[in-house]
């Protein structure tokens, strides 16, 4: 098609008179064009329609889009491909088209078919009172284990306030426990929950929905009307979805620790409601104020509130145990061995009871798909902390030794939880047996004290003379009382205040949180060996950053300042030796220039300061310049320049030896030159040279070059003088020295 100006060229020729034939040579297109264009009478833009050619295809259509319609009622697994359908073309039909055609037009009626089944995405109109409702995935550290947990958001649409629950699991249990709790915080509950096709409440598979037993009892109970998104459908329930992700980042990171449920429960609908402290994306109103509109819209709470639990009949095992979900075992005690009992199961404990309904035992609720035995006393010990009341007549009592047993029978209510909770962390550090061992209570203690020895027959630490009326603390609240006070926790290894250990840890990035924890549950014990752990990775680190840094500073030949004399060394007024040796310029970005006549040991100094300053944790770089130079063509020509110049960048050091010792073309001398105006006032660079600042034009070919870097040098630089005579001379085995001069 031709442009529009030359339509309007060629009309205007013809309405001049001028001939078809001459139109066409001055507007270079044929002559049917020019008449076509001729008879058009109008110019109007037309719909932009795709017309379809004719292909060799389309007298099979008919017979592909049959077998295409097929398949719709055929499972999805045992369809046409389009392999398939061009070998029944070929093979019945007697079709002549080749393979890639068949695959293009079956790909083109796949994708009409499903453009036709696709609905478009309705803006969603929400009421006040009505709730979406989902579960996303969050890590926790649970009771000093990072555990991947559940965080239910119930969302509010209207007012975009989503309140959340923690939750262990998703099923049933932890579902209508969570809505629970949002309903007791909300103080009503919700005229309208739409669901995702979640297994706690219930599945909805085409026009069906199955609803969980517990769910339709507590739906039942409540009195709010639900609805299910379809499969696969998440984008059905508007903004749940993002709510969940929002809650994740803002309230879950970083992993926050959580030692009850409950409590952290309690406080998380809160959180989550600060969140909500703006304007609404859509409104323009406060979602604070738009969630007071939800709230006056719930639905009052029933006179009692609902028991969540699951109550199912299971026969124990010979050993007295009851398996759920085929991998955590609960021990009902050896005596219900073979009986059938009654067991509930809650969000968060699995009650036993009897035939006769009489409680016999709660274990704390296990999940995963790693199996779990109540049996282990450690089991029960994250439910005991919670409730150290119980602690007379638990099971984690009975399995301990008497002497343990009878110094936490002699704590209070506080200190017990205290001790247990240290237990419970020594247990998931190192085993039951372990942290038994290592508790104030441990028998071996009594057995080495005894009563009279230190030690009160029931385990309690005697108090010496004039201690009367004062209470000496015990157990993780002696070992705390310690460290606070900076005294010896362990006489044997004379280990002191935890300072030194808290800077190792901040050393290495370890929060203050994390080593506060560590510091209220550890054991003596184990604080020393954390403390030598720390203090040996610290030290391996700082072996291999100096490695590394030897490796970059690529030193021709290790130096030192042993034996160094500095007779000859003429350093500037008012700048001292030690302020040399203490790398002072280093630190403020200061050059060197060291000049001397060749073997006067500027090469071995400025070596020797290098290695000072890895020494230090600096990064040096040490260079020959001739070579440098040539680096730098050559990394120019391979496209690598940026490479190289980025390494020296990284350096707080850099030694140029042997500058001026060999002339540099202008090319190399304006690499050498970015590198010097680079470091300005960055970073220090050491030259060793034997030539006057006045004949540097000679080396750099240019005297502008030259003018330049001196004047960068001497701005923030030294000039050291070296004028003894040659070492390499002196001690040249050539004139009859020793190895050993």
């Amino acid at each position: 098609m031709i442009s529009m100006p030359q339509i309007q060229s060629i009309r205007s020729r013809r309405r001049n008179g001028e001939s078809i034939a001459s139109i066409a040579r001055s507007e270079r297109v044929s002559e049917p064009t020019v008449r076509k264009y001729l008879r058009v009478d109008d110019l109007s833009a037309r719909p932009p329609v795709r017309r379809r050619r004719g292909s060799v295809i389309d007298e099979w259509l008919p017979m592909i889009e049959g077998m295409l319609a097929e398949d719709r009622e055929t499972w999805r697994k045992q369809r046409h491909t389009a392999t398939r359908i061009h070998e029944r073309l070929r093979d019945e039909y007697g079709a002549g088209v080749s393979l890639s055609t068949v695959t293009r037009t079956v790909a083109r009626l796949r994708r009409e078919a499903a453009a036709e089944r696709e609905a478009g995405f309705l803006d969603l109109s929400w009421h006040p009172g009505e709730c979406q409702a989902d579960f996303g995935q969050v890590d926790v550290r649970y009771r000093g284990v990072v555990t991947r947990m559940r965080h239910f958001v119930l969302d509010f649409p209207y007012s975009n306030i989503g309140p959340s629950q923690l939750m262990p699991g998703e099923n049933a249990e932890c579902t209508c426990q969570a809505l629970r709790n949002l309903f007791e915080w909300l103080g009503g509950v919700p005229e309208r929950i739409v669901y995702d096709n979640a297994a706690g409440v219930g599945r909805k598979w085409f026009d069906r929905i199955r609803l969980t037993r517990l769910f339709q009892a507590f739906q039942a109970h409540y009195g709010f009307e639900y609805t299910f998104c379809n499969p696969y459908s998440g984008h059905e329930k508007g903004g749940v979805e993002a709510r969940v992700g929002a809650v994740r980042r803002r309230l879950f990171v970083p992993v926050p620790g959580v030692w009850n449920l409950d409590s952290f429960n309690l406080r998380l609908p809160g959180r989550c409601l600060e969140l909500g402290d703006k304007d609404h994306y859509r409104k323009g109103e406060s979602q604070t104020g738009l969630f007071d509109e939800d709230r006056k819209a719930l639905l009052p709470l029933p006179a009692k509130p609902f028991d969540v639990v699951t109550w199912t009949r299971m026969k124990a095992d010979k050993y007295g145990n009851i398996t759920v979900q085929g991998r955590h075992r609960y021990a009902a005690g050896p005596e219900h061995a073979g009986h059938e009992m009654i067991v509930g199961l809650r969000a968060l404990e699995v009650e036993i009871l009897d035939a006769e309904g009489k409680r016999v035992v709660t274990h704390p609720r296990s999940y995963g798909d790693k199996p779990t035995d109540s049996g282990d006393p450690s089991s029960q010990l994250g439910l005991l902390c919670d409730r150290p009341a119980a602690w007379r007549n638990s099971r984690v009592r009975d399995a301990m030794p008497d002497p343990l047993r009878e110094w936490i029978d002699a704590q209070d209510e506080a200190t017990r939880r205290d001790s247990l909770r240290a237990l419970l962390h020594a247990d998931g550090e190192s085993g039951w047996r372990a942290a038994v061992a290592g508790m104030p209570g441990d028998p071996r203690i009594h057995r080495r004290h005894g009563p009279g020895r230190g030690m009160s027959g029931r385990g309690t630490p005697r108090l010496g003379p004039g201690t009367r009326g004062l209470r000496r603390p015990r157990g993780p609240e002696r070992i705390r009382h310690r460290l606070h006070q900076g005294g010896r926790v362990n006489q044997k290894n004379g280990r002191t205040d935890p300072g030194p250990l808290r800077e190792r840890a901040r050393s290495l990035f370890i929060s203050k949180a994390t080593i506060d924890e560590t510091l209220e549950w550890a054991t003596p014990r184990q604080l020393d060996a954390i403390d030598r752990m720390l203090a040996t990775e610290l030290a391996n680190r700082e072996a291999s950053k100096r490695a590394r840094l030897m490796r970059q500073a690529r030193f021709p030949v290790p130096k030192s300042l042993d034996g160094y004399d500095f007779a000859n060394v003429r350093l500037p007024d008012g700048y001292t030796k030690e302020q040399l040796t203490g790398l002072d310029f280093a630190a403020k970005a200061q050059d060197l220039v060291f000049y001397g006549k060749t073997g006067r040991g500027k090469t071995h100094l400025a070596t020797a300061l290098g290695m000072l300053a890895i020494e230090q944790g600096r990064s040096v770089r040490f260079r020959q310049t001739a070579e440098l130079v040539l680096q730098l063509g050559k990394a120019k020509r391979d496209g690598a320049l940026d490479s190289l110049l980025r390494d020296l960048a990284r350096a707080d050091l850099i030694i140029l030896d042997e500058f001026g010792y060999a002339p540099v073309r202008l090319d190399g001398a304006r690499l050498l030159y970015q590198i010097i105006a680079g470091s300005y006032e960055r970073r220090s660079i050491i030259f060793t040279t034997n030539i006057e600042f006045s004949k540097w034009g000679t080396i750099f070919a240019d005297d502008k070059l030259a003018a330049a870097i001196i004047d960068r040098i001497v701005h923030h630089g030294r000039l050291i003088e070296f004028t003894s005579p040659s070492r390499r001379v002196s001690q040249a085995l050539m004139f009859g020295k020793t190895d050993n001069q």
